[in-house]
């Protein structure tokens, strides 16, 4: 497992202030997160461009990686680590030709269709069972793994196998107890009173189990 797989914090940023939630993701980057996944679904190209960029010059000091999601073109334009796709969002093999065999790919997984195809796929790169526990952070979800199908999916995957979807820090063991490679996380943070405590203390079970 990749130290970066541990944590993952998907950004959420909504009506919140650039300069406010880049320094959110600063004290999150400071208590423990292990990477960021830049989601912003419906902002256009050229804003994404420079948030993702002051992004990255957050994150360069601790050495996180800046994760793209969806866009492979956006992921090479930013030069960021790695970029995600999901189903609809573009090729692994193809962000791998554009990217190259260093960059970070990681691919959502909705049916055991997906996991055969990703079973195929080879270099640095990881899956994530989508959607773990119904979440309103994602919408038209096809499948709720649940438990047992996070820990399914572990089972037969080539690849490390991250939990996204609904994890908290009230699930986070039982999800860890599936063999699972770390979580990915929208609420768990950005929705708790203290999101600087709320890392540290996810970091501390994470790190707890991985020992």
């Amino acid at each position: 497992m990749e130290h970066y797989q541990k944590l993952i914090l998907v950004t959420h940023r909504q009506q919140t202030p650039v300069l406010e939630y880049l320094e959110l993701i600063k004290e999150c980057a400071a208590e423990g997160i292990t990477a960021v996944q830049l989601r912003e679904k419906e902002a256009p190209l050229a804003f994404l461009l420079e948030f993702g960029t002051r992004l990255k010059e957050v994150l360069s000091p601790f050495n996180i990686p800046l994760i793209v999601n969806d866009s492979i073109d956006l992921a090479k334009k930013l030069d960021a680590e790695g970029v995600h796709v999901g189903n609809s969002d573009g090729d692994p093999a193809y962000a791998r030709r554009v990217l190259g065999p260093e960059k970070i790919i990681g691919v959502s997984l909705e049916t055991m269709d997906d996991l055969k195809a990703a079973n195929r796929l080879e270099g640095r790169l990881y899956v994530a069972a989508s959607s773990v526990f119904a979440t309103k952070n994602k919408n038209n979800l096809k499948t709720i793994w649940g438990l047992a199908g996070l820990q399914n999916l572990v089972k037969h995957s080539r690849h490390p196998v991250l939990a996204i979807g609904g994890v908290t820090d009230v699930n986070v063991y039982e999800v860890l107890k599936t063999g699972a490679s770390g979580i990915a996380v929208i609420g768990a943070i950005h929705e708790a009173y203290d999101p600087a405590k709320a890392t540290r203390d996810l970091r501390k079970i994470l790190d707890q189990h991985f020992t």
